[in-house]
């Protein structure tokens, strides 16, 4: 009799679904989990500006958030919906579902973050070739500009002008219209409310690494390829920037789902012993380590080996 095989693909989304139900089910009967949704995003979408950090266009973005009851409910019914976004990404780029078992997606389940939005956005602005789209994938990207200004720089760098203008009209018009519905004030009024952005454990690691990161923040652009380049981009962020948060890995996470970028998203559990109250401090390991591999391993094709090759030619010419 031939032996069968275990189809893993199917095992994974097998096993991914039944997790995500059960944290869904789970989040009914845990208080604490959700505090940002309920706190910050859900009263921001409707309608208090200082009760939440983003830009003030986000509220149009949050419009899921503004009819989500603001309760016991609030996060099985978040959570449900992350889930499911979660899962048609994961099944139009074809990548494995487990990404969901990584430590980003447990700690978006357990605040209650909106990151997925931004999952949304890079795939819109990446896997679409409609530079209209594209455009609608920055305006996703946007919410959070502390995590994603690199990132829009890189995708933008080296786009034909027949594209370019096609691709900014979508932000420039939300730019417009938000000065026209909040005032032409509202970005000085959104970065003093910032500033009262309280310190938390979830940004500890990019604390501790934007003053030594900052220098290198130019690694993306050694890379012609785009999909490259916003990659490193966004990973680069979580180093210089202090406000990027570590559920926030679930982005680059999404774009690289390599098996050891899952398992590496626990590496900070190691120093656990060392560092009881603030190991989270120790999550950058994961973004750097993504970086030195996606440079190591693309390297021939930095603008350093091209302009290398190009001098050589020219002298054997």
């Amino acid at each position: 009799m031939a032996s069968q095989t275990i189809d893993i693909k199917r095992v994974s989304w097998i096993a991914s679904i039944i997790i995500a139900c059960m944290l869904t089910i789970v989040s009914f009967y845990i208080p604490r989990y959700g505090q940002d949704l309920r706190e910050f995003y859900i009263p921001f979408a409707q309608g208090c500006n200082d009760c939440g950090f983003n830009p003030y266009y986000s509220r149009w973005f949050f419009v899921p958030l503004s009819i989500i009851p603001n309760n016991e409910f609030a996060m099985p019914i978040w959570s449900f919906m992350v889930f499911c976004m979660m899962f048609w990404l994961i099944y139009k780029m074809e990548v494995t579902p487990l990404v969901i078992m990584s430590f980003s997606m447990i700690a978006q389940y357990s605040l209650g973050q909106v990151d997925i939005f931004l999952c949304i956005g890079l795939y819109l602005m990446l896997k679409s070739k409609n530079p209209w789209v594209q455009g609608l994938g920055i305006c996703f990207l946007a919410i959070k500009p502390q995590v994603t200004a690199l990132v829009i720089v890189g995708f933008l760098i080296g786009q034909k002008w027949s594209q370019l203008w096609k691709i900014v009209i979508p932000p420039a018009m939300m730019l417009l219209l938000s000065f026209l519905v909040f005032g032409i004030d509202w970005p000085v009024r959104w970065l003093t409310n910032a500033q009262t952005l309280p310190l938390h454990v979830w940004r500890l690691a990019s604390s501790d690494t934007w003053p030594f990161a900052l220098p290198f923040i130019w690694i993306p652009f050694l890379f012609e390829d785009r999909e490259r380049r916003v990659l490193l981009s966004i990973l680069m962020m979580a180093l210089v920037s202090p406000a990027f948060g570590t559920y926030t890995y679930i982005v680059f996470i999404l774009f690289y789902p390599k098996w050891w970028t899952i398992v590496l998203s626990y590496a900070w559990l190691v120093f656990l012993p060392f560092d009881t109250l603030y190991t989270l401090r120790w999550a950058w390991i994961l973004p750097l380590v993504m970086i030195i591999h996606i440079c190591y391993t693309n390297w021939d094709e930095s603008w350093w080996m091209r302009r290398r090759a190009k001098l050589a030619n020219q002298t054997l010419a």
